[in-house]
């Protein structure tokens, strides 16, 4: 089943310029007329739009453009909480319904915006052009040019849609002294819907919620998916979207941030590889002119060795000499001293 039905809400009637005189008369419409006749003739008529109560035709009084505004903007939020929670459809401005009334009477009203719950026992088939059970939701755009087209709205359709059981009725106005939205009672009473923090609830669509305020404001649709009043079934793609893309910018952020990172930890990893570079080759230096004043100084020592070793073979070849001088003076003394004893 469809959450939306085929036939798609009409505009509120509103007062249309009148043509010239040439134009024929609207038809009379009788005294008196039955049921059966009136679902025959006169429940679609091409010129009029009316309703029936125990005999008599009601024309369905029009709207001024202002209420037809706060009708439209209503409707609009309506349609966004249906395409988010697709749970009812939706009866159109000249889809009718009966209404057999407890005291025996009976009425066939055309509501302005009517909507039944998926859960209604009554559903309605795509090509009924009426509607045999009691909407969940009636709306009406009221209209103020008379008294009694007040009071048809205020007070003979409420205490009927009381009657028959429609859970909730909403009036319209532009005017918000005439606003109203009722609720029926456990035993069939209607009660003012109250306001919580100014916002109406209510309990047959559960979640659907707007401020009371709105309906003269009527803010567009791109304010309304910022309030978290309205923000979990008007757009909530659009949210959703911008929350994934927050998500994006934010994951984007963090790699940027990670590659950052990474790039400066493989910087600093070059950096430390190109000054343990320079390390090994300063020491490799180090060892070299270490290596290099190791064997200076072993030739050092050996040169010193060398001329050691060679100072002492001189030091033995003048002791030997002064030996052998001392020896060959001594013998000569010893001659001299021989002759000297003869």
């Amino acid at each position: 089943m469809s959450h939306l039905a085929h036939s798609w809400p009409a505009t509120p009637r509103s007062p249309q310029p009148q043509p010239p005189c040439s134009e024929p008369e609207p038809p009379r419409l009788p005294s008196s007329v039955t049921e059966q006749a009136y679902w025959a003739d006169w429940y679609e008529h091409p010129d009029l739009n009316l309703e029936w109560h125990e005999g008599r035709l009601e024309e369905v009084p029009v709207s001024d453009p202002l209420t037809i505004q706060v009708y439209y903007w209503l409707l609009e939020l309506l349609l966004h909480y249906l395409r988010r929670h697709p749970v009812a459809q939706i009866l159109g401005l000249e889809t009718g319904f009966r209404l057999a009334l407890p005291n025996g009477q009976v009425s066939i009203r055309k509501p302005d915006l009517g909507f039944i719950h998926r859960d209604n026992p009554i559903q309605r088939a795509d090509t009924d052009r009426s509607y045999q059970g009691i909407p969940d939701l009636v709306i009406e755009a009221l209209s103020d040019s008379t008294k009694a087209n007040r009071q048809r709205d205020e007070v003979i359709k409420k205490d009927e849609y009381a009657a028959v059981g429609v859970p909730e009725y909403y009036i319209l106005h532009q005017n918000p002294e005439h606003l109203a939205f009722y609720r029926a009672t456990a035993s069939g009473v209607y009660v003012p819907i109250p306001l919580q923090d100014g916002v109406i609830y209510s309990e047959v669509f559960p979640g659907f919620r707007f401020h009371r305020a709105d309906l003269q404001r009527r803010p567009s649709i791109n304010d309304l998916r910022k309030d978290p009043i309205y923000a979990d079934f008007v757009l909530p793609e659009w949210k959703e979207a911008e929350t994934l893309a927050e998500q994006a910018r934010a994951i984007a952020e963090q790699a940027q941030q990670q590659a950052e990172q990474a790039w400066a930890q493989a910087e600093q990893a070059r950096m430390d590889v190109e000054q343990e570079r320079h390390r090994r080759a300063a020491a490799e230096v180090r060892g070299e002119q270490e290596r290099q004043q190791r064997a200076a100084a072993e030739a050092r020592a050996e040169q010193e060795r060398q001329q050691r070793a060679a100072a002492e073979a001189r030091a033995e070849q003048e002791l030997q000499q002064r030996t052998a001088a001392e020896a060959r003076l001594a013998k000569l003394e010893a001659l001299l001293a021989q002759r000297q004893a003869r």
